[in-house]
Parts: structure tokens; C-alpha cells; sequence
């Protein structure tokens, strides 16, 4: 690694820089900064829904552990309070998924704790919210973390300040998922979109910042076939369907409208079984003038940045190539 390059006045890289540039450096960097900033720490308790005064006696009582041995593995942070929480973190970057883990550490948690968090922090933009037995398992993205820490009062913080760069700069966090254009054509579930706010699909982490549906020619809808809207996604939960009448706290996070927040719960009680779902919650959709159409014909190649065919699970554009398409239908 090189410090300065000849012809610098000083370094451009920062301490974080040292750590190198896997999921282990992050998670050691973000580590450091909960236990060394107390502005970090009890803003980042907040977020998970931990309501603990700020005060310096709080924060000295608070344990913060990195790589802890556990049974089935590593733990890469774990944060502590005697008698009122205990939270593990794992982490990942760019294509690190989450898989088993997603349950592994449950046994390591004490049921007698008032409250137990498992908390994943991906790459990608994600709000999914579980319980299992006793724990609240919750996924963050990266971007989210660093949004925590844009006030005045973050960014005074050196320490901070040098965490967030080294985190953008570090792993491209700007290169997150942005439009998810998925085919629609169940009557049920155009129903949800268009009158709910609501988009069901089965469990999934991870989410785009917007989701576009692709109304297929069998929808037969009278915008046409193609998209026709675009809709901020404000958050997601993981749950069965009757749970919706016990998340008014995780909704009320994700808008303030509760009027929105009534629809939401009605869109999701369209559903009737017991099997687990990721509903997407979303904001007002904007309508298009005219709707985009999938690349037509057979040739190589078609449907490159953009889709063609049968839209794939998990389909995602940029902004910039769903504006190009906009602009060459004008």
C-alpha cells in the first residue's frame, strides 16, 4: 500500500485506510468508532430501537467486542449492557451474502435479556425487520449507517468523519441497487400496488431504492403493457401476514402518513395463508407520460442494462439508464 505518492503534500488516505479493504476491516473500523465516540454509539442504539439515555455513566457500562469465538463461529462485533441488551452484528460487503446466519446465533443470546438484537449489515439497502424466539433480527445497509452520521454535530467528530469517507471511498457505496423492475400480472397483487402502497414478494433481504412493475400484456391494464410508475421504497418487513397488526412501531419508522401506514396494513391483509413474505412499503408512485417497453426481437445482446424477455428475480436498473429510456420516448 502506498501512504503518499511522490509530489503529495501529505497523505490522502486516513487511519480506517491501514485496516485494508475486506468486510473484517469495516466491521473493526465501525467497531472502534462505537467504542471510542459516544455520539456514534447512542445514535446508532436509536436506530436499532434501543432507548438508553446518553449520558458517560450509559456509555461506560457498555461492552463492545470484535471476533468473539461463539460455537458455530465468529461473532464481528458484539455490543452489551448488563441486564438490558445485547446485541450481535455481522457484516458484509459487496457480494458477502447472508445465509445461515440469519439463525445461527440465536441460541447465543440470554432469553432472560430484556432485549436481543441480531443485526446484519449488508451492502445493500435494507429494512427487513424479524422476531425469532426471543430476538429481533434486523438488517441495515451500509449507506444507512453512514446517514446516521451526516449532522453537523457527526461530521465535528474527526474520528467519524474519517469513518464515513473510508467506508464510500473503500467499498463504492454508492454503487447500490436503484430501480427493481419486476413482471406483474396477478390480479391480487396489481391490486396491492396500485390501491395499497404494497408489493409482496416471497422473503428476500436486500431492497432498491425504487421499484418499478412491469404490467405484462396478460395484466391487461389500461395504462398498456410496460411500466408505467415508479415507487420510493420507504421500507420492508419479513413477516407472515397477521403479523401486520403488530408492527405499527417498525411502520410508523417508515412514514409518518397514517393514512399511508392504514393502507399499508390493509394491503397486506389481502393475504390470508401462513407463509412467510417480504412486503415492500412504499410512498406515492410517480406515473410516467408513456409506458417503457422490454427490448423487442430476438437479437444478441437486446435487453443489455435495461430487460428483455421474461424480467429475472431481482432485476435492477440505474437511474441514469431508466431516464435514458424516458428521454428516447419523447
Amino acid at each position: 500500500m502506498i501512504i503518499k505518492e511522490t509530489g503529495q503534500n501529505h497523505s490522502i488516505l486516513n487511519r480506517f485506510s491501514l485496516l485494508g479493504k475486506n468486510e473484517v476491516a469495516l466491521s473493526k473500523g465501525f467497531a472502534f468508532v462505537l467504542g471510542s465516540e459516544r455520539e456514534a454509539m447512542f445514535s446508532f442504539l436509536k436506530h436499532l430501537g434501543i432507548k438508553l439515555k446518553n449520558t458517560e455513566n450509559n456509555f461506560s457500562k457498555i461492552k463492545v467486542e470484535i471476533e468473539r469465538k461463539r460455537d458455530r463461529n465468529r461473532t464481528d462485533i458484539e455490543i452489551s449492557y448488563p441486564n438490558r441488551f445485547h446485541i450481535i452484528i455481522e457484516c458484509k460487503v459487496r457480494k458477502g451474502k447472508v445465509t445461515e446466519q440469519r439463525t445461527q446465533y440465536i441460541r447465543d443470546f440470554n432469553p432472560e435479556c430484556p432485549q436481543n438484537i441480531l443485526c446484519f449489515i449488508t451492502q445493500e439497502r435494507d429494512s427487513t425487520k424479524q422476531k425469532v424466539e426471543n430476538v429481533e433480527v434486523t438488517y441495515l445497509g451500509w449507506l444507512e449507517i453512514i446517514d446516521l452520521y451526516t449532522s453537523r454535530k457527526h461530521l465535528a467528530i474527526l474520528l467519524i468523519k474519517e469513518f464515513s469517507q473510508f467506508a464510500l471511498r473503500t467499498y463504492n457505496m454508492n454503487e447500490q441497487k436503484e430501480i427493481l423492475i419486476q413482471d406483474v400480472s396477478d390480479p391480487t397483487e396489481m391490486d396491492r400496488y396500485k390501491n395499497y402502497k404494497v408489493y409482496r414478494r416471497f422473503e428476500t433481504f436486500g431492497i432498491p431504492l425504487y421499484f418499478a412493475p412491469h404490467f405484462t400484456r396478460k395484466a391487461k391494464q389500461e395504462e398498456g403493457e410496460g411500466i408505467s410508475y415508479l415507487s420510493k421504497v420507504l421500507g420492508t418487513l419479513t413477516m407472515k401476514p397477521h403479523e401486520i397488526t403488530n408492527t405499527s412501531t417498525e411502520l410508523s419508522k417508515f412514514s409518518k402518513d397514517q393514512e399511508l401506514i392504514k393502507l399499508w396494513i390493509r394491503g397486506v391483509k389481502l393475504d390470508k395463508d401462513n407463509k412467510v413474505y417480504t412486503y415492500y412499503f412504499m410512498d406515492e408512485p410517480v406515473k410516467l407520460n408513456k409506458p417503457l417497453r422490454k427490448d423487442p426481437g430476438i437479437k444478441k445482446g437486446r435487453g443489455k442494462n435495461w430487460i428483455a424477455a421474461s424480467v429475472p428475480p431481482n432485476r435492477c436498473v440505474s437511474f441514469k439508464e431508466f431516464t435514458r429510456r424516458i428521454m428516447l420516448q419523447e
